[in-house]
C-alpha cells in the first residue's frame, strides 16, 4: 500500500519533474538509523558498491535475497 510520500513522488515523476533522489535516500536512511527498533539499512546493496569503490572496509556482508514473498523473518525484522 502506498503512503502519502510514495503517492507524492509518483505524482512528481508522472509530471516529469526532477527529484533529488540522493536527498530522499539520505533522509530515509537517517529516519531508519534513528528508530528504536532494529531495521536493515536502506539501500544496502547500492551503498555497498559505493563503499567498495571508495575502498571503505565493511565489517559484515549479507548476501542478496531475491524473493517475492514476505516471510516471518521479514516481519520480525520490521518489528512485527
Amino acid at each position: 500500500m502506498a503512503d502519502p510520500m510514495d503517492m507524492c513522488l509518483t505524482d512528481i515523476l508522472d509530471r516529469g519533474e526532477k527529484i533529488n533522489l540522493p536527498a530522499i535516500m539520505i533522509h530515509h536512511i537517517t529516519r531508519i538509523a534513528n528508530m528504536s527498533k532494529d531495521h536493515d539499512m536502506g539501500y544496502a546493496f547500492l551503498l555497498t558498491s559505493v563503499f567498495e569503490q571508495s575502498e571503505i572496509t565493511l565489517q559484515k556482508r549479507v548476501s542478496l535475497q531475491n524473493t517475492d514473498e514476505i516471510g516471518g523473518s521479514t516481519l520480525i525484522g520490521c518489528g512485527f
